[in-house]
């Protein structure tokens, strides 16, 4: 515990750095500047010598407080100053060596390719310069020492251009790896968006089918009931009660439509399926492997097939019907795809205006991204990844419903639960 609070302190004041560069190279200029005073080599600041190396320490700190800000402008200011100092001073001091080499850092971190080479040959000559020119009574006159001192200097600025080399292209990499983790993210949630567009557009396509459907019933009983009013005024009544039961259940669906947009592909002129169809799904996903256990508690109000008045349940409308036959369908291929032949048990809850379905089987295979896991409609049939879930929760939301689909760590079984209410048109 304390070794990952250390890291979270240290990950923490890492960020901090990153975003307050300012803050942080100002605090080492100003400890650059205090070791720079005190390793002055005249005790005090009692002679203009003292001053002038105080004043152009000083300022090249300031240079240095500014090297990630405004680099370039900094660096140029510190290549002055230096020049300044060797000029003026006849030895070397330790706020040189220090500028020096940050400089070299600085120069192959911050600076483009071209400022970069010209930054690495101004240092390299400049410390060639100031190690050549320092007096004869502190270094030897000989010209052997001084070239030893000379590739000393040159070694070291090496060193940090390439410290700051690797610096430069870790935080390139760094920034690669956000940018591409950033395009990651958006296509993901463009997949998602297209992914509920399609859906969409399929219930659309389905809701349109139904509608046609119950348009020709209307039409087939009005047209039946006009020729019955005069042999059997009793059939007429009948189909003008079908009539009416078949357009408010065509009203409910119009008025779910809305702001649903569907594309121009070829349709079949079958109604959609729905729950009467179940038996039919479940026996064709036995065949595939499943073992399936379907058990219903209660039974859908069926339109036209019950009693009537304020007291009578609503009846089941088609399109509740579709989306209860899709999830099941959606969940069969679901476990079929990630679990294989596996016991699957769906079980229906009916009570008057809603239907719960609950689907579980056995989680055999760990999948990272469960909850975004390819979905196909029916065995063979391809499917995109994650837009199984994405259709599901389309259909059900469609009718103010909620769905749930997730692993239970406790029991080893992925479940999914879908309640889909629909209300008295």
């Amino acid at each position: 515990m304390a070794d990952l609070s250390a890291r979270t302190l240290l990950d923490r004041a890492t960020l901090w750095a990153r975003g307050h560069v300012l803050a942080v190279d100002t605090c080492w200029a100003l400890l650059w500047f205090v070791l720079s005073a005190v390793s002055h080599p005249v005790s005090g600041f009692r002679t203009a010598e003292s001053w002038t190396y105080l004043a152009l320490t000083a300022a090249c700190c300031t240079a240095l407080a500014l090297r990630r800000t405004s680099p370039l402008p900094a660096l140029a200011a510190l290549a002055v100053l230096l020049s300044l100092q060797i000029l003026w001073l006849d030895h070397l001091t330790a706020i040189t060596g220090i500028s020096a080499l940050v400089a070299a850092y600085t120069a192959q971190s911050e600076l483009s390719r071209a400022w970069r080479a010209v930054g690495f040959g101004l240092l390299l000559a400049g410390a060639a310069w100031a190690v050549l020119s320092i007096p004869p009574e502190e270094l030897s006159a000989d010209l052997e020492p001084r070239l030893n001192s000379v590739l000393s200097a040159w070694t070291a600025i090496a060193l940090f251009s390439l410290l700051g080399t690797f610096r430069r292209r870790s935080r390139e990499e760094f920034a690669r790896v956000v940018e591409h983790a950033r395009l990651l993210e958006t296509q993901r949630a463009q997949e998602v968006r297209l992914a509920a567009l399609d859906e969409r557009t399929r219930i659309a396509r389905e809701m349109h089918d139904i509608l046609a459907h119950s348009l020709n019933v209307i039409i087939a009983q009005a047209d039946g009931g006009r020729y019955a009013a005069g042999a059997d005024p009793g059939r007429a009544v009948t189909a003008l009660a079908t009539v009416s039961q078949v357009g408010r259940e065509s009203a409910a669906e119009l008025h779910q439509l809305l702001g649903v947009l569907r594309d121009g592909e070829g349709r079949g002129a079958a109604p959609a399926p729905g729950v009467g169809d179940l038996p039919g799904l479940v026996e064709e996903y036995r065949r595939a492997g499943l073992r399936i256990r379907l058990v219903q508690h209660g039974t859908p109000s069926a339109p036209g097939g019950g009693r009537t008045g304020p007291e009578a349940p609503p009846a089941l409308p088609a399109t509740a019907s579709l989306t209860v036959y899709r999830v099941v369908q959606e969940s069969l291929a679901n476990a079929l795809k990630h679990a294989g032949p596996v016991d699957v048990r769906i079980g229906l809850t009916w009570s008057p205006g809603r239907v719960e379905v609950a689907v579980a089987n056995p989680v055999r295979e760990v999948v990272a991204a469960a909850t975004t896991a390819a979905v196909r409609g029916r065995p063979g049939r391809g499917g995109g990844p994650g837009h199984g879930l994405v259709g599901m929760r389309e259909r059900v939301g469609l009718h103010g419903g909620a769905l749930e689909a997730g692993a239970d760590d406790a029991t080893g079984t992925w479940r999914v639960r879908a309640v889909v209410p629909w209300e008295r048109t």
